[in-house]
Formats: C-alpha cells, structure tokens, sequence
C-alpha cells in the first residue's frame, strides 16, 4: 500500500479542523478537492476513518491513522526541514586544511561570521604546510583548502585567493629598518640572513645567492620569529605571515615581482557541500578585503619612506 502524503496530510488536518471548510483555508485548497482525496484514502484503506459526514467524529480506525499519521507527518517535515537546511548550508561538517599564516591571520574574523551566519555548522580546521594541504585535499582528508603551489596540478581546482608581497622581516632596531626607500636584493648581502622554506618561491639569481649562502634555515614560523626578535639576523615573509605588533618591521621590497600567491584548492571532481561552499565564500570576501587593507598599507610605509 502506498499511502500518498497528501492524502494523509489533508486527512489529518481535517481531523485536527473537525470540518471540511477550515481544513481547506488551511492547507489552500478546495473542500471538495479535500473530501475526493480523503475518499481516495477511505477505498485505500478498505474502512471508514470519520464516523460521520461532518467529519467531527473518527472511528476507530480513523483514530489509529491519525496517531501513526501524525507521527509519520512530523518525521517526515522534520527531515525535510534539515535537507533544506542542508542545501542552504545551515549545518553539516566544513574540514579545512591551511597554511599557518592564513589559519592565524585570516580564519578568525572568516570563522567569526561564519558561525554568525551557520551556528550549525561544525569547522574542524587544521595548520600545516602548503605540500601536505594539497595532499590532504587530494586524498580527501578535508574538503578543501588554502595554500600556495609551485606548479599546476591536474586533481585539484586552484582557484587564485589572495597574492600578498614578501617583505624584509628584523627587528625594529636593526639597520634595515631605517631604510628610507624599497631594498633591493643587495641590501641583504652581508646580513645575517635567516632562510625559510617560504623563500624557495622566490626565483630571482641575486636572492638565490643570498639564500644559498645561509648558514641557518627554519620551517617552524614562531621559531623563526623567535630568532628575528632576539636579534640573530633577518629573514624573508609574506605580509600575513608577519604579526602586527611593534616587536617587528616588515620592510618593502624594491623587486615588486616577489609575491607569495594563495590558493583556495579543492580536489576537481567532488563538489563542495553548500556549507563548504559558505565558508569559500567568506574566506574570499575576507581575502579581497585583507588585499585591499594590504596594498593600502604598503602605500603608506612607502610614503613614510620617502617622506
């Protein structure tokens, strides 16, 4: 037996109602649509379900059909309710995987209006390095994430999110800082010159050779900052990677080539869930306008420079 919805919606609705014309200002349609369905869903059952005409009575089989209808209705919206909720990207499970700078600088004003605008959805974020986000999106480990790439990749769909400059990183007090305008590659021979695996983007020969000829390296972030504040030389970042606080100075480069480009990765033939989908959106918005504050900053310490 195949019980339509409908039917058993009307049929209850009435029963609640106790007449027909109540019944169909509610559910918006005719009453002699409404009585044809519930005699549709009398032959089905084989049995009377109102003791009477007037619909004010249910016998005893109609009684059961409207405790197990009822019951079966409120499940059934339920679940329609949450697939809707779904699709609108109200709940559901976001996994991302990123590099640390972008998990620390970005992701939390992206993941304070997200939950703003989907409180149930669940975020389970992890930090690491750009060749392991890209591996964690190719075996399917997250959902998506933000990293940069040093060649293309044919399984995963690279979307450009943000491209940020590298700078000179040292100590306020360290002579670099009180450069006038842009340094040039040369400016960091004879420094002491902390490399980084962030450095390995940049290609021009003149850096290569101040790279090459370092005698420390540091992948851990915090480490390397740690050093550049006690005074043991100088590295090379992009502006997120940076903190904002005064214990650091971030000097522009007069090579305007070398950027740090940011993708948004995800694997190329598995759709995004629209939570997922949300959550690049937001990460996009927060991209362009940290671009934007970025080139503006970049102005003014230029301006200060030549001031």
């Amino acid at each position: 037996m195949n019980i339509k919805l409908d039917l058993l919606r009307s049929f209850i609705t009435v029963a609640e109602c106790g007449n027909l014309q109540e019944a169909s200002e509610i559910l918006s349609r005719t009453p002699s649509a409404i009585s044809m369905g519930l005699k549709q869903l009398k032959e089905q059952l084989g049995a009377e379900l109102f003791e009477t005409d007037r619909k004010s009575s249910l016998t005893p089989i109609g009684r059961f059909v409207f405790q197990e209808g009822s019951r079966a209705l409120t499940d059934f919206d339920e679940s329609m309710s949450t697939i809707q909720r779904f699709a609108n990207g109200e709940m559901g499970v976001v996994r991302i995987a990123t590099v640390p700078s972008v998990a620390t600088r970005l992701l939390p004003a992206v993941v304070r209006e997200f939950r703003h605008l989907a409180p149930n959805v669940r975020l389970e974020l992890r930090d690491t390095d750009s060749a392991m986000v890209a591996a964690a999106v190719r075996n399917g480990s997250v959902d998506c994430g933000v990293a940069s790439l040093s060649r293309v990749s044919n399984d995963l769909v690279c979307e450009l999110l943000l491209e940020e400059p590298f700078g000179v990183v040292c100590r306020p007090d360290h002579p670099l800082a009180q450069s006038k305008k842009p340094l040039s590659w040369k400016s960091l021979e004879g420094v002491s010159f902390i490399s980084n695996g962030l450095c390995a983007q940049i290609h021009d020969s003149d850096f290569s050779r101040v790279n090459s000829n370092t005698t420390v390296q540091i992948h851990n972030i915090a480490t390397l900052l740690s050093f550049i504040q006690q005074d043991m030389g100088v590295t090379l970042l992009p502006r997120l990677a940076v903190p904002t606080q005064d214990e650091f100075s971030f000097l522009p480069l007069a090579d305007k080539t070398a950027v740090r480009q940011l993708y948004f990765l995800q694997q190329r033939h598995h759709r995004l869930s629209p939570a997922a989908l949300a959550f690049k959106a937001e990460i996009q918005k927060k991209a362009t306008a940290s671009a934007v504050a970025s080139k503006c900053d970049n102005q003014m310490m230029r301006r200060r420079q030549t001031g």
